[in-house]
C-alpha cells in the first residue's frame, strides 16, 4: 500500500463499524489506524536486510504470523487478519473486490495504559514492576523451547547472534559518524567481539540446556500495556525468527535496557531481581550485559533507519541525538561494575526483604532469598503456600542445609557474572554467616552484614499482617519468630566491623549510604 491509498483508507466510510476517534500511528515498518473500538495494523512494502514485506503475499503471510504469535501473549487483543479491498481511490476494510493489502485487526485499548506512558507519568511503582517480572518469568517458562544445533547457524544459536551483532555495526557505519561517535562505536564493537568469544561456551551450553525460547523479541515498554489490571505484551517480532528465537535472558536484557534508557535504573534493577526470583535463571546473568549492549546498538540503528544515509546535516536530527544516547548506554554495559556480597541478619518480620529490595533498587545488586530457594528445591513456586503435611520436610535441618548450599552456589554465580549480591535469609547463627564471609573472601569482594532491627511489637504486627494476606514466600509466623529470638547468635567481634544497621522504614538512599561506607 502506498501513502495515497493509506490516506483514502483513513476515512470513516472505509470501515464496517463506527469510526470515532480515528488516528494514525506510524513506525519505521508499519502503519496503525486507530478507529472506534479497534486498531488495524498495516505493513509497509519494505525490504531490509532483516525484513521483507515487499510483496502482497509476504505481507499476508506475516500478518497471519503476527496474529498467531501475538495470541500467545494477548489472545484477547488479536482478533483476525482482514483483506483491504477495492482500489486506491476507495479502499475498504474487509470488503469484497480485489485485494490490495492486508491488516491485522486488534482490539483498541487506552494508550495511557501503555507502560512507556505510565513510566513517563512516574507510575512504574513496585507493585507494577513485580507484576511485570512475574508475568515475564511465567511466559518464559511456558513459551516453546527451541533446540537448535549449538554449533549451527539457525535462529537461537550463538552464530545467529554473532551475525546480528556484526550486522548492527556494519549498518550503523553506513551513516556518517563524527570522531567521538566512531570512537564509542569502535569501543563497543571491540568489547562485543571479545565478550562474545569469552562467552561462546556458555551460550552453547545454554542452548543444550533448553534456555532458548521462541519469545517476543521486542518487549520494550511501548509494547507492554496494563489491560484490565493485567500486564499484557503485544507486537512481538513476526518478520524475522532470528530476532525472536533467542536465549530467554535476552528478553529481560531488552526490557531492562529500555528502562535504563528511559532513566529508570531503580525499576530496571527491581525488574531484574523479581524476574530472576520467579524464573530462577541466575546462570543467565553472565550474558546479560552482552545482550543489553546489543539491544542498545539495535535501538541506535533503528533510529538511523528513519533517515536517508545521504541526507545533509544529519547531526542535527533526532536520530543522531538518539544514536549518541544509545552508544553511551551500550558503552556503559561494557564497563565493570563494583561488586560486593551482602547478607541480611534478623528474625522473621525484621524487614530483611524490604531492606534488601530497597538496596537492590539503589545499588543494582541481585537479591536471592532463602524462602524462595527453599521452596524451589522443594518443587514449589515462590508464593505457593506449603501444605501442613509438608512442613516437617520443608523446614527440616537437611532442607535448611541444602538451601544454604544453594544460596552459596547462586551467590558465586552472581558475583562471577559481575553483579553485587544480597543474600536474604535470617543468618542467625555465626557459623553460617562465617561461611558467606569466607565466600566473599574467595570471590575477592567486600562483605557486609545488613543487620535488620525492629521492636518485638512491630515484629508481631508485621507477621500477623503477612499471615493474613499470604502473598509472601516466607511462611514464618509469630511462633517461629519467638523461637528465633531465643536461639539467635548476636553479631560479635570482627562482624561488627562489617555491620550496617538497617531499619526498613528508612529511605533507600540512606540505607545505601550506610552500605557504601563499608564497601569503599
Amino acid at each position: 500500500m502506498d501513502t495515497a491509498t493509506l490516506k483514502q483508507l483513513c476515512k470513516p466510510e472505509a470501515f464496517p463499524h463506527p469510526a470515532d476517534g480515528m488516528a494514525l500511528r506510524e513506525t519505521h515498518i508499519s502503519w496503525v489506524i486507530l478507529c472506534g473500538d479497534y486498531a488495524y495494523k498495516i505493513k509497509k512494502p519494505l525490504d531490509f536486510d532483516f525484513l521483507d514485506f515487499s510483496t502482497l503475499e509476504l505481507r499476508r503471510h506475516f500478518c497471519e504470523e503476527e496474529l498467531r504469535l501475538n495470541r500467545r501473549f494477548s489472545p484477547e487483543l488479536y482478533l483476525e487478519v482482514l483483506p483491504i479491498t477495492g482500489d486506491a481511490g476507495a479502499p475498504q476494510l474487509g470488503g469484497d473486490g480485489p485485494i490490495i493489502d492486508y491488516a491485522v485487526k486488534m482490539l483498541r485499548f487506552d494508550e495511557n495504559q501503555l507502560l512507556d506512558n505510565i513510566a513517563a507519568r512516574g507510575g512504574l511503582d513496585e507493585r507494577l514492576i513485580r507484576a511485570l517480572g512475574r508475568e515475564l518469568a511465567r511466559l518464559h517458562g511456558e513459551l516453546p523451547r527451541c533446540h537448535p544445533d549449538p554449533d549451527g547457524t539457525e535462529a537461537g544459536t550463538p552464530s545467529a547472534l554473532e551475525k546480528a551483532l556484526e550486522q548492527n555495526f556494519r549498518q550503523i557505519r553506513q551513516y556518517p559518524l563524527d570522531a567521538a561517535e566512531l570512537r564509542q562505536l569502535e569501543a563497543v564493537e571491540a568489547w562485543t567481539r571479545r565478550r562474545y568469544a569469552e562467552l561462546l561456551p556458555t551460550m552453547k551450553r545454554r542452548v543444550l540446556d533448553g534456555w532458548v525460547i521462541d519469545g517476543h523479541g521486542d518487549d520494550h515498554l511501548g509494547n507492554i500495556a496494563l489491560i484490565d489490571g493485567k500486564v499484557r505484551l503485544f507486537d512481538c517480532i513476526e518478520f524475522n525468527a532470528d530476532f525472536r528465537i533467542i536465549d530467554s535472558i535476552g528478553e529481560i536484557a531488552l526490557l531492562t535496557m529500555d528502562l535504563d534508557a528511559r532513566a529508570h535504573p531503580a525499576e530496571s534493577h527491581r525488574l531484574l531481581t523479581d524476574y530472576l526470583e520467579y524464573r530462577g535463571d541466575y546462570g543467565g546473568l553472565i550474558l546479560l550485559d552482552l545482550y543489553r549492549s546489543y539491544y542498545a546498538i539495535v535501538r541506535a540503528k533503528v533510529n538511523l533507519l528513519r533517515e536517508p544515509a545521504d541526507r545533509e546535516n544529519l547531526n542535527d536530527t533526532d536520530a543522531y541525538r538518539e544514536l549518541r544516547r544509545y552508544l553511551h548506554l551500550a558503552r556503559g554495559y561494557c564497563q565493570p561494575r563494583r561488586s560486593f556480597l551482602a547478607i541480611t541478619h534478623g528474625v522473621s518480620g525484621s524487614g530483611k526483604s524490604t531492606v534488601a529490595g530497597k538496596l537492590v533498587a539503589e545499588s543494582g545488586a541481585v537479591r536471592i532469598r532463602s524462602d524462595v530457594e527453599r521452596k524451589r528445591l522443594f518443587g514449589l513456586a515462590p508464593e505457593k503456600r506449603s501444605q501442613p503435611e509438608d512442613e516437617a520436610s520443608l523446614y527440616s535441618p537437611d532442607m535448611t542445609r541444602r538451601t544454604f548450599t544453594r544460596l552459596e552456589e547462586l551467590a558465586t554465580l552472581i558475583v562471577t557474572a559481575g553483579f553485587p549480591v544480597i543474600v536474604d535469609a535470617t543468618f542467625l547463627h555465626r557459623a553460617v554467616r562465617d561461611t558467606f564471609r569466607n565466600l566473599a573472601g574467595k570471590l575477592e569482594v567486600p562483605f557486609v552484614i545488613l543487620d535488620c532491627i525492629a521492636e518485638p511489637d512491630i515484629l508481631r504486627a508485621r507477621l500477623a499482617e503477612r499471615d493474613r494476606h499470604g502473598r509472601d514466600a516466607s511462611e514464618a509466623g509469630i511462633t517461629v519468630m519467638e523461637s528465633q529470638l531465643a536461639q539467635r547468635e548476636h553479631l560479635a567481634g570482627e562482624e561488627l566491623n562489617v555491620q550496617a544497621q538497617m531499619h526498613s522504614g528508612e529511605d533507600a538512599g540512606a540505607l545505601w549510604l550506610r552500605v557504601e561506607r563499608l564497601i569503599r
